[in-house]
């Protein structure tokens, strides 16, 4: 009789051709299907995992197998996995946005669906990664599956390394993302592979294998210093010291290199945070160029995570059960930002992930989801612990406790890289895997046949199960994989002919997939709003167009996702850009209306978020309003004095109330406080502000800038001549109409009248 998870199983093929396809699949990103870089991943991942869930039940049920696990009571690593697990689905359900808690974005790739299959991906490995002698010795099954994973992770390094040298051209940062699409997720993912290489190596009896998995740890270590990932440094350093301080051998060698390392450790970071210059040789080194920026102590404790991280504890303190539900940090950032923080505003003002794996943790499933979390790293470490102080009377007893040594160092490491980051499909998956064989390590010594003869009857039950299981996977492979990993690389098609400035195709393209309906309903918006944004740069001339149709989608997103802030600024944001250019009144006021109830759905979801004030500002001039607007300039400067924008918009309002002086002063501010005040739309404000109180020789000379940086919008040359008029530069006035002229010939009756009028 053969075993669902053992050698003798016919399908067992199956079962070791979806692990390879998973270990592979970090090294895909083939568009428009594999982006964003974790997009498409997930879906194939949760589509392979599902259909072996099938075949497992399928084998279960019908062919007469045995099944190998241990018992499951003793598996306490077990139990903190189904705690992890039901927490996160408990958060989930009762999310802030439940919907988008399950489901997530392809911006990221999350979410509880797939949060959930890495879970079973962990059990999964366990029940089918293991050696059917383990008296032998290493297991085949296991070796074999990080011997390939090994190797992806070496062609995952080798396009960074390209990347880095310039040689492959896709990559437009400073530093190397491969096919990770994140710099520091790259270095999260190779600090796994490190360790797995660095113990297997060790270990490894055979000269090519060991060859091989050294040359890989070089590899490897050589691309995380080039993602100056300082996350990965230090978990690097910890893993690695770890590593060599606790190593199951007494190894005088280890406390020395431990010493050793530090103390070149110490040397470097000084040497490079108090040196006033460097030698040449350095400062024409690459890697050096790459390395030392992130060396800087000044630089590290500038980093602007620091204050997300205080507002993520202050959100995490008003849900502290069971958080805001996966993929909802944002929701309880908005909510406590403080933009008064220190070096918040040196980097985006709006998060989407805490950049700390216990804060990540305690909003996407509270306390609850901390306590889980921490407790099976810890009983990881301490079974794999008391795997390691079973007495080494062979051989293979040792290599068991290396290899149980290197799993920690890899997971002490990850931990402490996390710390400073968030997870990805990359290193989830790597995780899980680990969680799996580490269990098959402490647990696998006490196999034990746990069912016999399952399939001796064929009953109409097992039948009508299958087939119910069978349509699930189906609509599940069709519904929330196959269509949704369609609609997204139609986007990206669509983005594309955007980018080229066929607009009227990309759009045309985009319109047909708003009445599909999936979990990316409201990610179809905000990617059709932000084409119609990239058009606007290329025809200005359709801006109330695409301004109008914007207001149309975000009024649709803002019912799907009501707590995204975002949504309701920008809507804001828009409806007063269409109020200034109504001339209906009635219109006019019902834009300001609707404009102002977005903004304030905004402030009660970001009461501190300067951007919103700044917004209502704004809708203050559009109103004529100028006090109410003046007064929102001041509570925004208030908030923190370092936003250029508030300035802006408390010198603009100074303008209209005729309050000269102290507008001067404060647009200085604003420019100096790194505001655009020479932009085209800033110019234009400031032009309608001088145009309003009649300041014509102001008004000419913001004209005049607009003009040298817009000279074909005959709009501009048109006011300048109506001004020129009004300082009596009549030459100047008919030069500028003249100019109206050859650029919009159709207003000539216009441009005639108005050269009548001169003297």
């Amino acid at each position: 009789m053969s075993e669902i998870n053992g050698n003798n199983n016919k399908l067992r093929w199956l079962y070791a051709a979806g692990f390879i396809i998973i270990l592979a699949l970090p090294i895909l990103i083939i568009e428009p299907y594999f982006f964003p870089a974790d997009w498409g991943k997930t879906i194939v991942f949760r589509s392979i995992v599902a259909v072996l869930l099938f075949l497992f039940a399928f084998q279960f049920l019908f062919r007469k197998n045995n099944l190998k696990m241990p018992s499951i009571k003793k598996n306490i690593t077990l139990w903190m996995l189904s705690a992890v697990f039901f927490i996160y689905l408990l958060a989930s359900i009762f999310s802030a946005d439940p919907n988008f808690s399950f489901w997530g974005s392809p911006y990221r790739g999350g979410g509880f669906v797939n949060f959930a299959f890495y879970c079973i991906l962990a059990v999964m490995a366990f029940i089918f990664l293991r050696d059917d002698s383990p008296s032998k010795g290493s297991c085949t099954k296991t070796e074999k599956t990080w011997l390939f994973s090994v190797f992806v992770g070496l062609i995952v390094s080798l396009v960074g390394i390209l990347q880095y040298y310039g040689i492959i051209i896709y990559n437009t940062r400073a530093r190397p993302v491969s096919t990770l699409g994140n710099t520091d997720i790259l270095a999260a993912y190779l600090l796994f592979l490190f360790f797995i290489a660095l113990y297997a190596g060790i270990k490894e009896k055979v000269l090519w294998k060991k060859i091989f998995y050294f040359s890989s740890l070089a590899v490897f270590f050589y691309t995380i210093l080039i993602t100056g990932s300082r996350a990965a440094y230090l978990g690097l350093l910890m893993g690695g010291i770890y590593f060599l301080l606790f190593y199951p051998k007494k190894m005088i060698a280890g406390k020395i290199g431990v010493i050793v390392i530090l103390a070149v450790t110490c040397g470097i970071v000084f040497y490079a945070n108090t040196a006033a210059q460097y030698p040449k040789f350095l400062e024409n080194n690459k890697l050096f160029k790459s390395i030392e920026p992130r060396l800087s102590i000044k630089r590290l404790t500038e980093d602007p995570r620091f204050a997300a991280w205080q507002i993520g504890l202050n959100a995490l303190k008003s849900k502290p059960l069971l958080g805001y539900g996966p993929e909802n940090f944002s929701v309880g950032f908005d909510k406590y930002y403080n933009p008064s923080l220190p070096y918040l505003n040196k980097d985006v003002q709006w998060y989407d992930r805490a950049h700390n794996i216990i804060l990540q943790t305690g909003s996407d499933a509270g306390f609850l989801g901390i306590i889980a979390y921490l407790a099976l790293f810890f009983v990881l470490l301490w079974q794999l612990q008391k795997l390691k102080s079973i007495e080494k009377e062979s051989e293979k007893k040792e290599g068991l406790a290396i290899t149980a040594h290197g799993i920690q160092a890899a997971l002490i490491s990850y931990l402490v890289a996390n710390f400073f980051g968030f997870d990805s499909f990359a290193t989830y998956t790597i995780f899980f895997l680990l969680i799996g064989y580490s269990m098959h390590l402490i647990y696998g010594a006490d196999l034990q046949v746990k069912t016999q003869n399952i399939a001796q009857k064929n009953t109409f039950w097992k039948s009508a199960c299958i087939c119910v299981l069978f349509l699930i996977l189906l609509m599940f492979l069709w519904q929330y994989n196959f269509v949704p990993l369609r609609i997204n690389a139609e986007i990206n098609n669509a983005g594309d002919l955007a980018d080229q400035k066929q607009c009227d195709k990309a759009l045309g393209a985009i319109e047909r997939l708003l009445p599909e309906h999936s979990f990316l309903d409201s990610y179809i918006r905000l990617e059709y709003i932000g084409f119609e944004e990239t058009c606007m740069g290329f025809y200005p001339k359709n801006n109330l167009v695409y301004v109008k149709k914007s207001i149309e989608l975000l009024s649709e997103a803002v019912k799907m996702q009501p707590l995204y802030t975002r949504y309701w600024l920008r809507m804001g944001n828009l409806s007063a850009i269409l109020a200034e250019q109504e001339k209906d009144a009635a219109a006019k006021n019902n834009l300001i209306k609707q404009a102002s109830d977005c903004f304030y759905k905004a402030f009660q979801l970001a009461p501190k978020h300067q951007e919103i004030f700044t917004g209502m500002a704004k809708l203050g001039i559009d109103a004529s309003d100028y006090k109410t607007a003046k007064t929102y300039s001041e509570e925004c400067i208030k908030l923190n004095p370092s936003l250029g924008g508030c300035y802006w918009y408390l010198g603009l309002t100074e303008i209209y109330l005729k309050d000269i002086n102290n507008a001067n002063k404060n647009i200085q501010t604003a420019g100096d406080k790194k505001y655009n005040i020479n932009s085209e739309l800033s110019l234009a404000e400031l032009a309608n502000a001088y145009s309003h109180i009649s300041d014509y020789q102001n008004s000419a000379s913001v004209y005049e800038k607009l003009i040298a940086i817009n000279p074909n919008m005959s709009q501009f040359h048109s006011s300048l001549a109506f001004i020129y008029k009004e300082l009596g530069q009549y030459g100047k006035a008919r030069q500028e109409a003249m100019t109206v002229l050859k650029l919009s010939p159709e207003l000539k009756e216009s441009v005639d009248a108005f050269l009548n009028s001169l003297p």
